[in-house]
Order: structure tokens, then sequence, then C-alpha cells
């Protein structure tokens, strides 16, 4: 066993154990120390509803301390099994290359002991390392913009953003202001409502290019989560809904989870109006910061645009653990990524 793969004593003998937990125990770890939602005890509902079991928490210790929690989920990718650890472990200790490393190695061999058929996990790293692959499908992050909600009224939280942001939020509240627009949180609406808001995601995806979740997945989250955790701000004007940010809660931290603006919102600055009325009433709640959730890095370029918008409410990114795949069975990974390559392939040789 490599030196750097594990902990050890001054005697050279391993002192990091791996082990599975119940709910409980990994709350009790974790005590006051921030917690992802995602790794949440409250979010294996939303799993739930997804039909993603949970397949285990886990516990690292180094010398007899909680180091790292993490609680895995399965998931299916062209039929195959892997597991994903949303936004985890968790580290409660010191977080270095060789703890890191350590866990994976841990995880992987609690895993294949387990269930032979995973092909990998999915999970967070600060250290990019060569059991660390680039995903196989969707993109990470690892930077992020989080607007500082610790100075409590709005004139303090936009004094402490850039000039340009600080601009752009007086003259964005005031500009949807003069347009009739109103803004509300709206936790709790019924299901017809909800659609009326999945109607300006669809919008939003046309406009933008991507494909949003069926509307299902975003009503199992509010109702899953309940509206401790998982809140609705919306943007109306004349009635109508022109954007909405569904916002989840964990801890002093928000994250704008979700978000969906109209064509015509950009007339009277919607989407920049409601994220800054969201802002002001999370640090009214006595909240520290509200997440924007991802920007861009030399790791993913793809995010310089959305990175473009999300920076102007902050000084600085923020760093933040990426995603990484782990693999369990090497062969049946290398054979999917093969497989996908020659599908993408394929598809750009009809489309020429």
């Amino acid at each position: 066993m490599s030196p750097a793969a594990t902990e050890t004593s001054t005697n050279g003998e391993p002192t990091a154990i791996l082990r599975p937990v119940n709910a409980r125990d990994a709350r009790i770890a974790v005590g006051c120390t921030p917690c992802p939602l995602e790794q949440h005890e409250v979010w294996q509902a939303f799993e739930t509803s997804q039909g993603h079991e949970l397949f285990g928490r886990f516990l690292y210790e180094c010398e007899g301390k909680p180091t790292a929690v993490i609680s895995l989920y399965r998931y299916t990718i062209g039929g195959q099994p892997f597991l994903w650890a949303k936004h985890g472990p968790v580290w409660l200790k010191e977080q270095t290359p060789e703890r890191e490393a350590d866990l994976r190695r841990r995880l992987v061999a609690a895993v294949r002991a387990r269930d032979p058929r995973i092909v990998f996990i999915r999970m967070h790293a600060r250290f990019q390392a060569p059991d660390t692959h680039e995903l196989i499908s969707t993109i990470t992050y690892d930077r992020t913009y989080v607007i500082d909600l610790r100075p409590g009224t709005p004139e303090a939280i936009s004094a402490a953003m850039p000039k340009d942001g600080r601009r752009g939020v007086r003259r964005a509240e005031r500009t949807a202001r003069e347009a009739g627009c109103t803004i509300a949180e709206e936790t709790g609406l019924d299901r017809a409502a909800f659609e009326e808001l999945y109607a300006v995601l669809e919008e939003t995806a046309r406009r933008d290019g991507f494909s949003p979740h069926p509307s299902q997945v975003y009503w199992d989250m509010l109702t899953a989560l309940g509206p401790e955790h998982a809140r609705v701000f919306v943007l109306r004007k004349d009635g109508i809904p022109h954007c909405w940010d569904l916002v989840t809660v964990s801890g002093t931290m928000a994250t704008a989870y979700y978000g969906a603006s109209s064509n015509a919102s950009r007339g009277f600055r919607g989407a920049e109006a409601l994220d800054w009325f969201v802002a002001c009433a999370m640090a009214d709640e006595g909240r520290t910061g509200l997440d924007l959730m991802g920007a861009e890095s030399t790791r993913v370029p793809e995010l310089y645009s959305v990175g473009r918008y999300k920076r102007r409410f902050a000084q600085h990114p923020t760093e933040v653990d990426g995603a990484w795949d782990v693999l369990v069975r090497p062969v049946v990974y290398r054979a999917m990524v093969q497989a996908r390559r020659a599908r993408h392939a394929l598809r750009r040789h009809r489309g020429a």
C-alpha cells in the first residue's frame, strides 16, 4: 500500500477507516459543519421520488476522529449502474490530497465488495489525481459566485459588490418597478400555478439551447424537500409570471438552484431584479450567502456566458470541489466512453 494512499501512525500502521453509518450517526458526525443540502438526510426524499435509492452513508475517520461523511445514491447511464454523491463528501477535518485519495480507495473497495455491478462513483474532490476522471456525462463546476449576505441590509450588501453590479441591481430594481412588476415569494403554490412557471422555463430552454427536466422533477423537489428547504420566488407583470427562482436552503446558506426568465423580461431586467430580491430576502432571514451555482473556470469554459452575469454580484469567485468519476470497473467504464464517442461521431457525420 502506497504511503500516500492512507493515513498512518508513527509506527507506520494505518489509522484511517471507512465504515457505513445511519442517518443519525452521519448527522451527529457533521454537527455544526456546513453541509450541502444534497448530502443532508432530507435530500433522500427527493432522490427517492426520482427512483434513486440510497446506496449508503459512510463515515471516514482518521486517528479515531470523524474526518468526512458521504452519502451515495444509485443512478444508471446507458443501462449501467453508478453511484452519485452530489456535493459530497463533506469534509469535517483538513482536506488533504492524501486523505482524498485514501477515502476514494476505501470507498471503491467498499462499493466493489457490496455491489460489484457498480461501474463508477461520481463524487467531488479538490485535488485532481490519477484516479479522478472527467465526467462521462453532464458537466460540473469548480468555481461559483456567492453573494455575501453578511452585511445584512440591502445597502450594505450592494456596497460590497463590484461597482457594475451595484449599479446594475439598483437599475434593475428601478426598471422592474417602473414597468409595473411585482416580486413575491410563492412557496406553497399549487400544481396548476407551478405549470405556469414551467412554461417560462420551457421558453428559457428554447432560447438558451438546453433541455429542461420534466415538470414533475421540479415539483417533486418542492414537495419532497418542503418549504423549509425549497422556496419559490416569482416576478410577475400584469399578473403573468416572467421570471422565477427555485431556491434551496441548508443551514445559513441559500442556493439559486433553478431559475427561468421570459424573453420579454429582458426589457425590464426581470432576472436581475428577481435575483436581487431573493438575496435581500435571504439576508433578512439571517442567511450568510446566496450561491448562484456555477461559473466558468479553465476546466469548465462552457460556463463562461452564465459566469459573466453572476460575477457582477460578488467581488471574486469562490472555489468549490468539482465532480469526478472514480472507476470501480475500469474496463466497463472505458468501453462506455468509447461507445459514447462513437455515437457522437456518428451524429456529427450524419449532421454534416
